[in-house]
């Protein structure tokens, strides 16, 4: 939901791969404000509800230190609660053993009350980092109690 409503910011996926739209988000996580994540996501719940949905699980990329788009979707979580079970992800989108400081940045997400622990594996650097990255991610989930949402098919690579 942190990229929600977003199509064309900073442009326009060329390629279609997976790589790319990680990428592309890259490009956009420096530009986005607190304000304008806020609204993309407050719309698109209202646009969910008018269609009948009542529960959203949406992941939120803690690879920003700033952990503005946390920031913005608890926000968000607690302004439609009346009317919608919005439950977050703090999801390591680039990786959280690969990117400097991002399993800091998602005990820091679940401190200020993200939901589920998310993982992002095949985008380690290696197999056994990915392997790595479940086993470290699923105990820290044991640990508090938390539920766990893994991305482990999302792999343009053959193999």
């Amino acid at each position: 939901m942190d990229s929600t409503l977003s199509f064309g910011l900073p442009r326009v996926d060329q390629s279609g791969p997976l790589r790319e739209g990680i990428a592309l988000w890259g490009e956009l996580k420096p530009l986005l404000t607190q304000e304008a994540l806020v609204e993309r996501a407050l719309a698109y719940c209202d646009w969910a509800v008018a269609r009948g949905l009542l529960a959203i699980r949406s992941h939120v990329d803690v690879c920003d230190p700033r952990l503005l788009a946390t920031e913005a979707l608890l926000h968000v979580r607690e302004k439609v609660k009346p009317y919608l079970d919005l439950q977050l992800v703090a999801f390591p989108q680039d990786g959280v053993l690969r990117a400097p400081g991002a399993l800091d940045n998602l005990k820091r997400a679940l401190d200020m009350g993200v939901d589920v622990v998310g993982g992002i594996p095949h985008f380690e650097r290696t197999m056994q980092d990915g392997a790595e990255s479940v086993r470290i991610l699923c105990e820290l989930a044991a640990e508090r109690g938390l539920r766990v949402d893994m991305h482990c098919a999302e792999s343009d690579d053959p193999l």
